[in-house]
């Protein structure tokens, strides 16, 4: 039953897009203070094709038109044709130009719609569309999946949420569906969940579909999907999101916002690709203001570190969480590569305050949960005053040794590469200057930061340094950068018998002045 009636919806709402133009134009050519309805249409459209395409400015130029004249047949037969220019739009989002004519003009009382079928037939339109456009928080969903659970659209935690509306009797659906799989597979490094609902009321139907189109875990690849039906048919879902004939595609973002409606799988990956290039914008924007936004405040006082980094955070989580993710990246990681301590204590402060503790706002909550707070402990591990990390390190021969049991009354730890063009002058000045730091009892343990056993075999080889050599576990550099800040080589750390860190970065000359 329910079927036959949104069919019989689905053939009305056609009318509307058809018969107001024939409505207006038998008004028009009655109105006897007016040039020929053609070119006023032509005009109308030449004017529209001229504003900004955004929904708020297409309803600021739709009330401009509108209000040129007095003559009520005139507004009326102004409004109607721009109802139905933008109810049947092609551009995704501009339906709410004509949800807002149909409201503001028609179903207000303020002017008569004359299209075929009345005003109940433009009150259905409305009814149908109003809950689901671009920009609105997609009205929530609790639907059942086979196994009798539920699972509420809003309990998805995705960054993006396809709702796939579908019919397993659905010819388009089926054909449209390997597509579908296709996109959200080659765009799953977003983050994507697919609630995929059934409309119809039979579990068995949809376990038959299933059985079809998903017969293993990896028939969806890495995408979720979340199948579910209505099976008491109370949701209302055919009325909030317009589905009145299948398949039906949506594109929800993190906060569950639309941003995609009336798609098909093409379309759905150029709104998927379009989004993903405005984050990469705000990433690109945020890495060129971070180094000037922070060049306003002395950080090296502590008691500025509110003063900037405050509003910032208010500023950019009230706008938007994908500002506030570009911008605190760039800031943290700005901080954190910082050689001054200062400017790592900042990092420190901004990663405690504004990034760990607000973990749901990101996209990858892994970077604050994991990689943030990783990077906090290698700070306070490595601050002047800490002991050394006592990680254990390898020979070129593959044993192992641990830092603290290798050092001397003073100890230099000296990570380098290769292929680094400032360590080379200073590994030759560490050389010339070896038996005096060795009278002074300074031990010189250099530790490899690359990734190739043949690289460090042949530096060895061609160097011949004087001094212990280690290196990470099979060669993994990534363990040194988890323990010690070796972002840039050369890095010093200058150790006292205990394993305390006395300074970092230093050199031949500052060497030789603190040993003196």
């Amino acid at each position: 039953m329910y079927r036959i009636f949104t069919a019989t919806v689905a053939l009305i709402l056609v009318i509307i897009s058809t018969s107001y133009g024939q409505a207006t134009r038998s008004i028009l050519r009655n109105n006897q203070d007016t040039v020929t309805t053609q070119n006023i249409y032509r005009d109308i459209a030449n004017y529209i094709s001229r504003v900004n395409p955004h929904p708020d400015s297409l309803i600021a130029a739709s009330n401009r038109l509108i209000s040129l004249t007095d003559n009520t047949a005139l507004k009326t037969a102004i409004a109607g044709y721009l109802f139905n220019t933008f109810s049947t739009s092609p551009v995704m989002g501009q339906e709410s130009v004509a949800i807002y004519i149909a409201k503001r003009y028609f179903l207000s009382g303020e002017l008569e719609w004359h299209g075929q079928g009345g005003e109940a037939i433009l009150r259905l339109y409305t009814e149908f569309n109003e809950n689901s456009l671009i920009g609105m928080k997609a009205p929530e969903l609790n639907l059942q999946t086979t196994n009798g659970d539920k699972i509420a659209l809003n309990s998805l935690k995705a960054n993006y949420t396809v709702i796939y509306f579908f019919d397993n009797n659905c010819g388009v659906c089926k054909a449209k569906l390997p597509d579908i799989k296709k996109v959200t597979e080659f765009r799953s490094y977003l983050g994507i969940e697919v609630y995929a609902v059934y409309t119809g009321q039979d579990s068995l139907s949809l376990l038959q579909f299933l059985s079809e189109e998903f017969p293993d875990d990896s028939a969806a690849g890495n995408v979720k999907w979340h199948f579910v039906y209505d099976k008491e048919g109370i949701s209302g879902f055919h009325k909030l999101y317009n589905v009145l004939s299948t398949p039906q595609l949506f594109l929800l973002d993190r906060d569950k916002k639309i941003i995609g409606r009336n798609l098909d799988p093409l379309a759905l990956d150029k709104v998927l690709e379009s989004d993903e290039q405005r984050i990469n914008n705000l990433y690109n924007e945020s890495e060129n203001f971070i180094p000037a936004y922070l060049s306003i405040f002395n950080l090296k006082d502590t008691s500025q570190f509110k003063e900037a980094f405050d509003p910032l955070f208010q500023r950019v989580t009230r706008n938007n969480y994908d500002t506030y993710n570009a911008i605190f990246y760039h800031l943290f990681e700005y901080l954190f590569n910082e050689d001054d301590p200062a400017m790592k204590d900042a990092a420190v402060y901004v990663a405690e305050k504004y990034i760990i503790p607000y973990s749901g706002l990101w996209r990858d909550p892994d970077y604050p949960q994991n990689i943030v707070a990783d990077k906090v402990l290698v700070i306070k591990n490595n601050r002047i005053g800490s002991i050394i990390p006592d990680v254990t390190l390898y020979t070129t021969k593959g044993r192992g040794k641990k830092i603290r049991k290798m050092l001397s009354g003073h100890t230099l730890l000296y990570f380098f590469n290769p292929d680094c063009a400032v360590c080379t002058p200073f590994t030759n000045e560490l050389k010339d200057n070896f038996k005096y730091f060795r009278k002074k009892g300074l031990r010189i343990i250099a530790i490899y930061a690359g990734s190739y056993d043949y690289e460090l075999l042949n530096y060895i080889n061609e160097v011949k340094p004087p001094w212990k050599i280690l290196r990470p576990k099979d060669y993994n550099y990534l363990d040194l950068y988890n323990n010690f800040e070796v972002g840039q080589v050369p890095q010093t750390y200058l150790l006292d018998k205990k394993g305390r860190i006395i300074a970092k970065r230093i050199f031949t000359v500052q060497l030789k002045e603190m040993l003196k």
